[in-house]
């Protein structure tokens, strides 16, 4: 909940600190100058002649209740809370669990096949809806069914669409920053339902609002007449169609309020709340690695394909969270079904191609964070070069058993007496170009060999290799120093 703090007019403290504006005249070049100016470092570099521009002056009463930000008393957390969504996300469970405990409602098995089929209904109208369609634009729907998802979607209590949208779209563009509405890097908790408790502080309040005036919400007349009827579209839809539904058809008013209704919603907030959450903290990520979106199969079957965070993430307009048959997302087979019937008009998708190049570019990531940790021997580039006749020289003069192999110099002293071939094999090699041999002229050695053979590099032969960018070789001799040598490997 870091805000930025704006300087304003007058004189405020700040951390026993003065922020004093300055005068015209003083502005102009008065011998006077600002009193104990203490901006951060990106304050001060944008200030010329300690000018202070106009467009910090302003808001002051905001600017104090953001310096007392930190104070967490109760006052500061009551002031906070968001208390529509505070009532339909806790009050209103806590009271229908407490309500069914104390007075005994059971819970018929026509009205717990009716919470079923009801909690399929309303969480599909978020997921395909709210989500998919709305947000994403993952596909085109018809009038009727674009009605259906908006009038069963006010069910789950996550509030309108308008606004659901708007969220999560802020979400998307800056995932994992202060900007982000439920930042998973915040805390579990808070983003799971801690931003839907609290309001948004003024950067998520921003960034929500700007993209509240999207042309395609603000044109949309189904998502315009949902946001004015949001409130009566949630307690007919949440409340009294469930209890009237299992009340006249087998008499079961009680049982369809709280499990229908009350106890319904309540699992529809907590499942799709997973998918901001938990597939932040747990799970895969095979696509990218960046942030905090990882795929969860566990969760995916819980949110009906909401679970596969890490795709959606990459590929945010497609209709699917994965390429494959067995990545289950029920979301994706409904939307596949009122295609077929003609429900829907027409659907996103991105291409495999697309989708395997996510896959090798990560995979490729990883192979280079274990190969970073593991000994290669110095890098070709960092070795120092010298000539034939130097090497020859050193071949005469020192102690240790030196080959070349591709043009590289190698120090295969620590081998000699343990190479599965015979030491006489190594030994018959030293002081000459044993490139043939070691590549299959005698044996083709294995990958074990190569990299064994690649931490014992000590120099390049010069003209067996690619000058440097400055093309300008520098000649490097290796001293008559067997602990020289020795330490080069």
């Amino acid at each position: 909940m870091d805000q930025e703090l704006e300087p304003v007019v007058g004189n405020i403290n700040i951390k026993k600190r003065t922020i004093t504006k300055k005068t015209p005249n003083q502005a102009r070049g008065g011998s006077n100058s600002v009193n104990n100016l203490s901006f951060s470092t990106r304050y001060t570099n944008s200030f010329s002649n300690s000018t202070i521009p106009s467009s910090f002056i302003k808001r002051p009463a905001n600017i104090r209740r953001q310096i007392k930000r930190s104070r967490w008393n109760l006052v500061y957390l009551i002031r906070r809370i968001n208390w529509l969504h505070t009532t339909i996300i806790l009050f209103l469970p806590i009271v229908g669990s407490i309500v069914s405990l104390l007075f005994q409602v059971p819970i018929t098995e026509n009205t717990l096949r009716f919470t079923i089929f009801y909690y399929f209904l309303t969480s599909l109208c978020v997921t395909s809806g709210y989500h998919r369609l709305w947000a994403h634009r993952s596909f085109e729907a018809t009038k009727v069914l674009s009605l259906i998802y908006a009038v069963f979607g006010a069910a789950t209590g996550l509030g309108s669409i308008k606004k659901w949208v708007a969220r999560h779209r802020a979400h998307h563009r800056y995932t994992d920053t202060e900007r982000d509405p439920h930042n998973a890097r915040r805390s579990l908790i808070y983003s799971h339902m801690g931003w839907m408790i609290f309001k948004p502080n003024l950067k998520i309040s921003s960034s929500i609002t700007e993209l509240l005036k999207s042309d395609d919400l603000s044109n949309d007349a189904i998502i315009n007449w949902q946001e004015q009827n949001y409130i009566i579209l949630f307690v007919l839809t949440s409340m009294i169609i469930p209890a009237a539904v299992a009340g006249y058809f087998w008499n079961d008013y009680k049982g369809g309020l709280l499990y229908s209704g009350i106890i319904r919603c309540m699992l529809n907030q907590q499942t799709s709340f997973t998918g901001n959450s938990l597939c932040h903290y747990v799970g895969t990520q095979p696509y990218d690695d960046k942030k905090t979106p990882r795929n969860n199969w566990f969760l995916t079957f819980l949110t009906f394909g909401e679970g596969f965070q890490n795709f959606h993430h990459n590929f945010p307009n497609d209709y699917r969270i994965g390429i494959h048959w067995y990545e289950f997302d029920l979301t994706r087979f409904q939307i596949e079904i009122l295609y077929k019937i003609g429900l829907i008009k027409s659907i996103k998708k991105n291409t495999n191609d697309a989708i395997n190049q996510c896959i090798i570019q990560q995979n490729q990531k990883i192979l280079d964070r274990h190969r970073a940790k593991l000994n290669w021997g110095v890098p070709i580039k960092e070795l120092p070069i010298i000539s034939e006749n130097e090497f020859k020289r050193l071949v005469k003069t020192s102690s240790r058993a030196l080959l070349i192999i591709s043009g590289v110099v190698h120090d295969v002293t620590p081998i000699i007496n343990t190479h599965p071939g015979g030491s006489q094999l190594v030994r018959a090699s030293i002081g000459k170009d044993a490139t043939t041999a070691f590549e299959g002229g005698v044996y083709a050695h294995s990958n074990a060999a190569h990299n064994l053979l690649a931490t014992m590099r000590v120099a390049i032969i010069y003209g067996f290799h690619i000058q440097n960018p400055s093309n300008q070789l520098k000649i490097a001799t290796i001293r008559n120093s067997p602990s020289a040598t020795a330490g080069a490997a």
